[in-house]
């Protein structure tokens, strides 16, 4: 006998064949060689007929199951699966139940064999027998297995678990090595920024410090203009010529040669009588260097009394030996003079003082201080003053 199914022109041996057929693709038109058209068709319409029946009726028995659980297992297998050898419980239940273990060996030899399985680690539910009849089991499998051959497998298993997860720690580890050599970069990154933004502070100081001492200087030689007019406008209204003639030139620097003597023997005398006077003038000019300073750096008072300190360490230094050239010169480029003093305009202070802007052999500029200018009583009085900017906290503020 051969039966073709005239939808997709296959052909099958039997009936039952025919019949699978059918059900499976829906397909009920059949034709059987051999005998009459009539009879073929009829035979194999019914045979079609059944299977599609079958397949509907099994189908409608699956689809009135009440409702599916979870399957139960021997608890002791489970805890011993998932508790002692570490198996998630999905997969522990799934290997107990579709082997029917009756111990750890069968099921770890189930997972053995189905690790690979999509579902393994998926829940396992089953119809509940309560409504309808034990379920088949299939998949049942026996376990040749002995119990140490099991102990084994799960000891493979445990060990390959703990392999990955030394690899996952490894690779958590060169990421945060990673990590630490991103913000160690980043780190000196913002390190040599704020570098060089402390650098572009320090230029924009020294050079805000050299336009207030060119503005000083263009105001004093306005001043000394002003004076030079008053003097000749006096020497007009006098009826005497506007410049001063040689003769009368020479007899002000002898008045302005013998006061200064005059002056210097008096400050001489009062000091071997242990007596001093302040030079007022001199301080004053000083102390208002001193309060500038303080109040354009209010907001960073630590800046201004590092300054101070340097400018009293700098004085000191040349009260206590006056002859000491090392101690009246210094170099403007030091990076410690840059920091300390420059940074917040303190050069300004020691012009005023007396220091004179000079380059080097080295072509270096530096402040050198004549030996002559290292008045005693000017540095003695200049030192008191700065010891008390640097311990009055009011100072410049009252």
């Amino acid at each position: 006998m051969a039966i073709t199914c005239t939808a997709c022109g296959e052909t099958f041996p039997d009936l039952e064949r025919a019949r699978a057929h059918g059900a499976s693709t829906g397909h009920d038109d059949f034709r059987d060689h051999g005998a009459d058209d009539h009879t073929r068709n009829d035979a194999t319409n019914d045979a079609a007929t059944d299977a599609t029946n079958d397949a509907t009726n099994d189908a409608t028995t699956v689809s009135s199951s009440a409702r599916m659980i979870e399957p139960k297992v021997r608890e002791d297998l489970l805890a011993e699966l998932t508790d002692m050898m570490g198996f998630n419980r999905n997969k522990a239940i799934r290997a107990l139940y579709f082997s029917k273990a009756d111990s750890a060996e069968r099921a770890v030899d189930w997972i053995e064999r189905h690790e690979e399985d999509p579902d393994v680690n998926e829940p396992l539910l089953i119809e509940d027998e309560s409504v309808k009849g034990s379920g088949g089991n299939g998949g049942a499998t026996k376990s040749k297995m002995t119990v140490e051959e099991a102990k084994a497998k799960a000891d493979a298993l445990r060990r390959n678990a703990a392999a990955k997860k030394a690899e996952r720690l490894l690779e958590e580890r060169e990421m945060e090595r990673l990590r630490e050599q991103e913000r160690i970069r980043s780190g000196k990154e913002l390190t040599e920024a704020k570098r060089l933004e402390d650098e572009l502070s320090l230029k924009r100081n020294v050079e805000q410090r050299r336009a207030e001492k060119e503005e000083m200087d263009r105001a004093r030689a306005a001043i000394r203009v002003k004076i030079d007019e008053d003097r000749r406008e006096r020497r007009r209204k006098l009826g005497l010529p506007e410049e001063m003639t040689p003769e009368e030139l020479e007899e002000e620097r002898k008045r302005e040669e013998l006061k200064a003597k005059e002056m210097a023997e008096e400050i001489a005398r009062k000091a071997a009588a242990g007596m001093y006077v302040k030079p007022v003038s001199k301080l004053e000019l000083l102390r208002k260097h001193l309060v500038d300073i303080k109040k354009t750096f209010i907001e960073d008072l630590d800046a201004v009394t590092t300054c101070f300190k340097t400018l009293l360490t700098y004085l000191g230094n040349i009260a206590r030996a006056p002859s000491e050239e090392k101690y009246r010169s210094i170099k403007m480029t030091n990076t410690a003079f840059q920091q300390r003093v420059a940074a917040v305009g303190g050069e300004i202070y020691l012009l005023e003082f007396g220091f004179r802007e000079t380059v080097d052999a080295a072509g270096d500029k530096r402040l050198v201080l004549a030996s002559e200018d290292a008045d005693p009583v000017l540095l003695r009085t200049a030192g008191e003053e700065l010891h008390g900017a640097i311990n009055n906290p009011f100072f410049g503020t009252l």
